[in-house]
């Protein structure tokens, strides 16, 4: 996924046709992705005067931890992107998010790389049960906790009398 800028401009207004195959070793640092798998690059490359313009698809499978269980799951990811290269950018260009300065070669593998890291999901869990504890926390739905409120507890049943014989006075 390498193209020199002498190559890509012979093609000058018409397009190239990316389709590639690409095995990640280690994607990201994060304790929760074990790992991907072969990731399929498909798109176009578009060149104009200055800009270079590639429309990406990929779509990979990233082997991660269940957020619940520590199971090893798969979460297929498919991403669409266009990104912008500018050939010798000046000093004064502002370059937006998706526009990345190119100087003698396209290398697309740090840009789709970096694609597949932001898209990774922070939680993920194959389980749709309801979580209703664990070992030192529960679950309390709120109706109960406005039960549980409303109980007057036996040791303070007095001082609510002494509260209330209190309020009768200032009256």
């Amino acid at each position: 996924m390498r193209w020199s800028l002498t190559q890509l401009n012979k093609f000058k207004q018409k397009s190239i046709a990316v389709n590639e195959k690409v095995q990640f070793g280690e994607i990201t640092d994060r304790k929760d992705v074990t790992g991907t798998g072969e990731t399929s690059v498909e798109g176009e490359i578009h060149i104009r005067n200055r800009e270079i313009l590639v429309d990406l698809t990929i779509d990979t499978v990233v082997n991660m931890l269940d957020s619940r269980t520590s199971e090893d799951i798969e979460v297929p990811l498919h991403i669409e992107s266009q990104e912008v290269f500018v050939e010798e950018p000046g000093e004064t260009d502002e370059l937006a998010e998706n526009v990345h300065p190119v100087t003698h070669t396209l290398d697309l593998e740090p840009i789709v790389r970096e694609l597949i890291v932001v898209n990774i999901p922070y939680v993920i869990t194959k389980s749709d049960e309801e979580l209703t504890g664990g070992s030192n926390w529960s679950v309390t739905r709120e109706e109960d906790m406005r039960e549980e409120a409303e109980k007057l507890d036996p040791r303070m049943a007095k001082l609510k009398s002494l509260l209330d014989d209190s309020e009768n006075k200032e009256e």
